[in-house]
């Protein structure tokens, strides 16, 4: 179905691989194409509860592939590239269901830039995440420099982006950019178990959570108490909100069902 990925989705888990291992799982612009195909895919598929990004073989990505890069005819073909980039990234971002980078190696560039995209990025201790294009006379273009910055301490963000050196699992974790450091053959099992974890929760709770985190991040702190309260509201006339109260006072497990 696709050239440049892999997809797969098992017990509501959606697994999308980048799968140009010669290339370094390089990002050209099909895979743009099908990474956007992929998340219209997600967003149609009420199965699917949660969405694991990783790379085939030794390497996430090592970024856009400059070979098909310097083949554009000029601005405004390079702008469209960017358009498209920027667009499958942010929606992979506004996914309503929760998304995980196993980062199974480097990341670099546009790499990087889809691990930041994702809720959760789960790194290998030998892996890096870096934005090197200045070295090629170029800057993130794929919304790095805007999330790095969201992110880090402006300081960090800006040696990352100035300077174009990658980060090492350690620093990265260390500055709250990855939420694990695992060993390179634990990458993908244990984005897999907090896959399982995340669905076994209520689906509805979870898209409001993560709703909710976005919109407070553009938001002064009333506006988003105050989205806050109205998803509340929402969620207390759900049955998964029922099923959950009664398991609690039953002391069972809850089993929710997305509505």
């Amino acid at each position: 179905m696709y050239e440049t990925l892999e997809y797969s989705c098992h017990e509501h888990i959606a697994t999308v691989k980048l799968n140009r291992p010669k290339k370094l799982n390089a990002i050209s612009p099909t895979t743009v194409r099908e990474l956007r195909a992929v998340a219209e895919a997600v967003r149609a598929d009420q199965g699917v509860r949660v969405v694991i990004f990783t790379g085939e073989g030794r390497t996430f990505s090592a970024g856009a592939d400059i070979s098909e890069l310097v083949k554009m005819s000029g601005p405004p073909e390079f702008m469209r590239f960017i358009e498209n980039i920027q667009a499958a990234y942010n929606m992979i971002e506004d996914l309503p269901v929760p998304t995980i980078a196993a980062v199974n190696g480097l990341a670099f560039g546009g790499g990087c830039e889809l691990a930041l995209a994702c809720d959760f990025r789960i790194m290998a201790e030998d892996a890096t995440l870096g934005v090197p294009e200045i070295k090629i006379g170029a800057l993130p273009g794929a919304g790095g420099t805007a999330r790095l910055a969201q992110m880090l301490p402006p300081a960090v963000a800006k040696q990352m982006i100035y300077f174009g050196d990658p980060l090492p699992s350690d620093a990265a974790l260390r500055l709250g950019l990855v939420n694990m450091v695992v060993p390179t053959a634990r990458v993908v099992d244990t984005a897999r178990e907090w896959a399982h974890r995340l669905v076994a929760l209520p689906p509805l709770a979870l898209r409001s959570g993560k709703m909710l985190v976005h919109a407070a991040q553009n938001a002064d702190l009333k506006t988003a108490m105050e989205a806050a309260q109205q998803a509340l509201a929402f969620l207390y006339g759900t049955e998964d909100r029922r099923e959950g109260m009664a398991a609690f006072l039953d002391k069972r497990a809850a089993t929710f069902y997305g509505r």
